[in-house]
């Protein structure tokens, strides 16, 4: 399922949980956790968190009744929560009957721009039903994605009666000692540069907070730990390829998170801050709010060998840039050559010209000699610098990620009841 949120209300991740409280209640199975599927975050119309939901469940009712049961609740939700149609959000739905293995739609999906009709084709060439209208992309995508490696983030949600708070009251020290204590299993949580909280939203949604992290038995834990003057109606733990790095290809259109390595040849710093650099004859733009990638590029020089992971976007003044948000130092420029010193008195020479010698700049003495490599200091080593801000699916450079973690049915129906029916 996608596109449940709108500016207004709403989150599609909100509808997931209320939805499968109604599958438990109706006695519907669900074989795993919710997954929370990030798709490409450089397209121009995404919505807000550009995220779709799948669900894994067993039923002895129809597939028809199941399409019916999501439908109405689709319906229900976009029009009295998220006032889907006001803000022209067009949800959709896609089911399949049986475990999805190709992974070709979800890898164009969160790399690449996937056209409506595309999405038609091949939910009718593969067998996959499909209600609704341009969130039929994304949840296509999230039936075919069958990851490797994971993440996983837990939302809590705040009663309706909240919503129209802004501000949410989370205790800052709280967030903090509960990352500290569990870190790196529990990451980017908070901006310590800043000293401001990553896991809450601004405006009317009803998500009160998410944190991350690689373990689902930390994360719960967050429930007692997290302290918050808000109170909390429902929490839901998902499955998600956050902080996977899944956006990145090597192919280099707009719109894609591409990867370039190649020779500096031009470092230039702009006016307010931000830095373009030229990379193989590619205009790489770093931007003054990237933090210590920005500072490091400023050191980088001409002749330096980089990789360059970042977002292809076209520009009134640079035509096609790549706005990075990682960069990997490969190789520095470090060494100069010098002409040779005068072998008579020590002193500075100049060259004469190819295969020609060297003159003392001193006593005019002329002679051969090779010229002398000599290493000079350089602000920078060799390693990744990377973005101060994280996007959904970036990958922190300290984090080792997990192939699953294994809980049985009795253990996934408990925690999710638990979760669907928690209270502050």
């Amino acid at each position: 399922m996608d596109d449940h949120d709108s500016p207004e209300a709403g989150c599609t991740t909100h509808f997931a949980t209320l939805l499968i409280k109604e599958f438990l209640k109706e006695k519907i199975k669900l074989l795993d956790f919710p997954y929370l599927i990030r798709l490409n975050p450089n397209i121009p119309w995404k919505t807000r968190g550009n995220a779709s939901i799948k669900l894994i469940i067993e039923s002895g009712k129809d597939i028809s009744e199941i399409i019916d049961i999501v439908w109405n609740k689709s319906l229900e939700y976009t029009e009295k929560i998220s006032k889907a149609k006001k803000y022209n959000r067009k949800p959709g739905l896609a089911i399949a009957k049986y475990k999805f293995t190709d992974s070709w739609f979800y890898e164009k999906a969160v790399k690449d721009i996937v056209p409506l009709n595309l999405a038609k084709e091949y939910a009718e060439k593969n067998g996959i039903m499909i209600k609704g209208d341009r969130g039929i992309i994304g949840s296509i995508a999230a039936i075919s994605y069958n990851p490797e490696e994971i993440t996983y983030e837990l939302i809590t949600y705040r009663p309706e009666e909240e919503w129209s708070k802004n501000k949410r009251e989370i205790d800052f020290n709280s967030v903090v000692n509960f990352e500290n204590k569990y870190f790196p299993k529990v990451f980017e949580n908070v901006d310590y540069i800043k000293k401001y909280l990553l896991i809450s939203p601004h405006g009317h949604d009803p998500i009160l907070y998410g944190i991350r992290g690689i373990d689902a038995d930390i994360l719960i834990k967050g429930l007692d730990e997290i302290k918050t003057k808000d109170s909390i109606d429902m929490a839901m733990i998902f499955k998600t390829n956050q902080a996977t790095d899944s956006h990145i290809t090597h192919k280099n259109y707009f719109y894609q998170t591409t990867e370039i390595v190649g020779k500096v040849l031009m470092v230039k710093i702009i006016e307010g801050g931000d830095v373009i650099i030229n990379v193989n004859n590619e205009s790489v733009l770093v931007y003054k709010e990237t933090g210590e990638l920005n500072l490091a590029s400023k050191y980088l020089r001409k002749g330096d060998i980089i990789r360059v992971i970042g977002a292809v976007k076209p520009s009134i003044k640079f035509g096609k840039i790549i706005e990075a948000e990682r960069i990997e130092i490969l190789e520095l420029n470090d060494k100069i050559l010098r002409n040779p010193r005068c072998p008579k008195c020590n002193s500075s020479s100049e060259s004469l010209g190819k295969n020609k010698g060297f003159r003392c700049k001193k006593c005019g003495y002329k002679f051969y000699g090779e010229k002398i490599i000599e290493k000079v200091p350089r602000e920078l080593t060799t390693g990744i610098y990377q973005s101060r801000y994280y996007r959904h699916l970036t990958r922190p450079i300290y984090l080792d990620l997990i192939r699953n973690q294994t809980f049985n049915e009795d253990q996934i129906s408990s925690i999710l009841n638990k979760l669907v029916n928690y209270k502050n």
